[in-house]
C-alpha cells in the first residue's frame, strides 16, 4: 500500500468491542499488507485456526477477520502453563476508495490468512505516452 493511496487503512479502533466479553478473550492477528498494480494483499498470521471457521466480512467499508482458535490440549491433561492463544482471532481493516469490494478474495495455507483486494480501474497505476512534437 502506497502512503499517498489510501486505498487500505489500518482501523484505528481494531481492539475488543463491545460484549467481546461474552465469547473469552480475542487476540489480535498479526499482519503484514502489500501491493501490485492490480490488488492489495493482507496477509494475517493465525495458527490454529481452521479453515472452515474462518469468516472474511465486509460492511461500511471495514473489512472484519474472524475465526475461533481452538485449544490444542485435546485430552484431559491439565493446562499449567498457556501461551498459545485460545478465544477468538479479530482483525479488522478500514477500507478506502480504490478497493473493488465485489471481488474480495481469500485463501488459508500454512496458518496464514490472505485476503486479496482487487483495486478498482480507477485506481489502478497507468501509463501515460509521451509524445515528441
Amino acid at each position: 500500500m502506497t502512503q499517498g493511496n489510501n486505498a487500505l487503512v489500518k482501523h484505528a479502533g481494531e481492539g475488543p468491542g463491545p460484549g467481546d466479553f461474552l465469547r473469552g478473550p480475542v487476540s489480535i492477528p498479526p499482519s503484514d499488507v502489500s501491493e501490485d498494480g492490480e490488488a492489495y494483499y493482507v496477509y494475517l498470521d493465525m495458527p490454529g485456526a481452521r479453515k472452515d471457521g474462518i469468516v472474511v466480512t465486509v460492511a461500511g467499508g471495514i473489512l472484519v477477520v474472524r475465526a475461533p482458535i481452538a485449544p490444542v490440549h485435546v485430552n484431559d491433561a491439565a493446562v499449567l502453563y498457556r501461551e498459545i492463544p485460545v478465544g477468538m482471532y479479530e482483525r479488522r481493516f478500514a477500507l478506502g476508495r480504490g478497493i473493488d469490494r465485489n471481488t474480495i478474495g481469500a485463501r488459508y495455507v500454512d496458518g496464514v490468512l490472505t485476503v486479496r483486494l482487487q483495486k478498482t480501474e480507477e485506481s489502478k497505476p497507468k501509463q501515460i505516452n509521451v509524445t515528441v512534437k
